[in-house]
């Protein structure tokens, strides 16, 4: 079995049993049955948890008249975010500016992870950076399409 870090283990300790069952009922057979949650997916499982947490934090505290710091970090990072998908996608970009954001987000926090003794980063594992560009890829299209077919821009 590899080496597991401390979150994964607690993961494992308490998910086995059900990810071992899914797996198997969606015909995977895990390399480890008994510990079938890697660190990349625990980092993963982390990071998006704690986005989470902070998307909830910032957005029940969004103010017009007196804006904080964590509230003008976002805002910031939106707009820059918005301005360079305009400048690539085009007309169109607005539609994909929060799932950009996000996706920025989610990999910042995943790389910034790594820094964090206890814990590696998710962005490390090839399969981390081919399952965001893939989610992105077909994003993309589906919405490319759903404009042809319905008509909307």
């Amino acid at each position: 079995m590899p080496e597991q870090l401390f979150f994964t283990e607690i993961l494992n300790h308490r998910l086995a049993g059900p990810v071992t069952g899914l797996l198997r009922t969606l015909h995977v057979e895990p390399k480890y049955p008994q510990a079938p949650i890697t660190n990349a997916v625990a980092m993963e499982c982390l990071v998006f948890g704690f986005l989470i947490l902070l998307f909830v934090l910032v957005r029940s505290r969004l103010s017009v008249d007196s804006p904080r710091g964590l509230q003008h970090l976002f805002e910031g990072a939106h707009g820059f975010i918005s301005g360079q998908a305009h400048e690539i996608i085009g007309h169109d970009a607005d539609k994909f500016t929060a799932y950009l954001t996000t996706l920025g987000f989610f990999i910042l926090l995943c790389n910034l992870l790594g820094l964090v003794p206890g814990f590696e980063s998710p962005t490390g594992s090839p399969v981390v950076p081919l399952g965001c560009a893939v989610l992105t890829f077909i994003y993309y299209h589906a919405n490319g399409i759903k404009s042809r077919v319905c008509g909307t821009t």
